[in-house]
Order: structure tokens, then sequence, then C-alpha cells
């Protein structure tokens, strides 16, 4: 097993780091690589000789490099450009993405379909939205396949573990993959350790995140926490990606705020059609776990937390996440 343990650029996109810059911010603090958000983060111009050279810098410094591409919803695009873009439009304005995460030797580009509103959106239905991402795909597959790349699709605060399962069949492995983000399963009310069993297969990128819950008048409120600080049963959550895939990157990923999920509201359920009740049932039981550490102590609320800036604890959340991993991948790789 030789798990690399590294970030995603977006944790401290904040502090306006130049690219060649994060990469020696890695090697400082001993991180074994970066994800990038899409090619553009690392070269505007998506020049192929200049991403060829952030490839070759990055190998040199001992880094794994891991980048994205735009969300190949055609609904999200429409929206930003206000018309209406074609699913065909949009998959011919991705093809330069993927040429551009070729350069830089990738061999999956991580994607999210949406953000964390536009599953309840009511403009353009969820579903819609999922199929239409899906045709963008399906034309860009000869692309993909040419180049040898598949798109590897996140558990982002969009999808729920069927849906995402779904998508990758319907698309095919061979250009199909899944990007998981561990944080993000309760947000969809995904059981996680149910959803990461079900997903590992087919898992070739990550982010990596601890989270909370908490009770609220609404319902619950989730936040994001360092690696081993929150309730996710990390162990429990690594064991079965390593397993399928020894050699998959860990790309740590934290960020400040907290996100409503109002389950005691019927009508945003009614978002979650195929929500099963053992799933809710455990996101629950984790959000009791989390109140008993809160009154006991072991855990702080979430409030108090997001009343210290993110610039004045990411480093903290890294250093200490990045503590926290390396001893147990090193214990997983000896079972």
């Amino acid at each position: 097993m030789s798990a690399c343990i590294g970030f995603d650029h977006y944790t401290i996109a904040h502090r306006g780091m130049a690219p060649g810059n994060t990469l020696e911010f890695a090697v400082a603090h001993g991180f074994g690589g970066v994800q990038f958000l899409d090619p553009a983060a690392i070269d505007g111009s998506l020049d192929p000789v200049h991403l060829d050279g952030f490839r070759r810098l990055a190998s040199a410094l001992g880094l794994y490099l891991e980048v994205g591409i735009p969300s190949p919803n055609p609904v999200r695009a429409s929206r930003a450009q206000e018309r209406m873009v074609t699913a065909l439009e949009h998959a011919r304005a991705l093809e330069p993405q993927l040429d551009a995460v070729a350069a830089l030797g990738c061999r999956h580009a991580r994607l999210f379909v949406g953000d964390r509103h536009d599953r309840f959106r009511t403009d353009v239905r969820w579903d819609t939205q999922r199929e239409a991402t899906e045709e963008v795909l399906r034309l860009l597959s000869p692309r993909l396949r040419a180049l040898g790349l598949r798109v590897a699709i996140e558990t982002h605060a969009d999808l729920t573990a069927d849906e995402l399962l779904a998508m990758v069949e319907r698309l095919g492995h061979d250009v199909a993959a899944v990007t998981l983000d561990t944080g993000n399963l309760l947000m969809r009310l995904d059981d996680p350790v149910t959803a990461v069993e079900r997903l590992a297969p087919f898992v070739v990128a990550t982010h990596v995140k601890d989270a909370v819950l908490a009770f609220t008048p609404r319902g619950l409120c989730w936040q994001a926490r360092p690696i081993g600080a929150g309730v996710l049963p990390m162990p429990h959550l690594l064991a079965p990606l390593l397993r399928a895939n020894p050699d998959l990157k860990l790309s740590i990923e934290l960020h400040p705020r907290t996100y409503d999920l109002p389950i005691y509201d019927p009508s945003w359920l009614a978002f979650f059609p195929d929500l099963r009740p053992n799933s809710l049932a455990a996101v629950v039981r984790l959000a009791a776990t989390c109140e008993r550490g809160y009154t006991e102590g072991s855990l702080v609320r979430p409030e108090l937390v997001e009343a210290v800036p993110w610039a004045e604890r990411d480093l903290d959340w890294l250093a200490s996440s990045l503590g926290y991993l390396r001893p147990v991948v090193a214990l997983l790789a000896r079972l």
C-alpha cells in the first residue's frame, strides 16, 4: 500500500498563493501532493507547454498532482451565462479542459455536478440537471477514451450515493469514476459507512474531511472538522477505500461555514425521494453522538468554532489532519 496524503488547494485558496508556491507549501508542510480545482487554476491560458512544465515541477518535488474540470452541468452554465447552453455546446467548451488535464499527466479529473443549492432548485428539477449532465459526459466520452482519462464525479453537496453510482454505471467504468468526499456524505443524508463500502470500488480521488452535526430548530446543521476531530469513523471509512485502491491519493479538504439540513421540513425531505429510513437514522444517530460530545466538552459547538476566522485555523486544521492520517494509514497498510 502506498497511499499518499496531500491536500485540495481550495483549503488554502484564500491565501492567494501562486501555483508554484502552493507546491512549495506542500513540500514545506510535509504533504505528498496537491489537487487543484481545474487546469486554469494552474495556467489560465491552458498552454500545454506551461502545463507540462508544471507537471514536471511537481514530479521533481516528489508530489502527486490531481486536477478537476468545471461542472459539466449545462443548466449551471446556462444560469452563469444568462442564456441557453446546449449539451453539445457545453461539451465542446469542456474539451480544452480535458486536453489540459492530459497535459498535466493526470489520468482522471475530479468534477462536481451541482453546488449545495442546485438539488433544491424549482426552476429546473434535479433529475433534469442530472440527465443533462450525463448527456454532456456522453458527448465527451470519445475524447475521454482517446486521452485515456476518466471523470471522477464527486460526492459533492449534491448527489446521493445512489445517484452517483447510477450515473457511473450508465456512463461506463472506462470513462466514469468517483471522487469521494467523506464529509459531504452526511449532507446528502447518506449513512457514511454504508455509502463508502458501496462507492469504494469506483473511487479514484478523494476529499478527506471530518464533520460534526448539531440539532437546530429546523433539523440539523453540518460543519467540517479536522480529520479525527469530528464524528465520522475515519478508520472504517478509509479501510475499504485503501483495500479497493492501495495507491489512492488522500487529499485533505477543509473549509469554514455551517450548512443547514432542515430534516424536520417535509418539503425539504421531498427532494430525497429515494431516502432510506435506516440511512436517515444513521445520520441522526451521529448527530446525537455529537450532542453528547458538546455536553461533555469533548466537542466544541459549531457556532463557537465559526467565531474564529478561517485564516486563523486553516493551517492548524491541515496539520492536525495530516498528523491524524499518517498513523492511521500506516496501521491500515499492515492489516
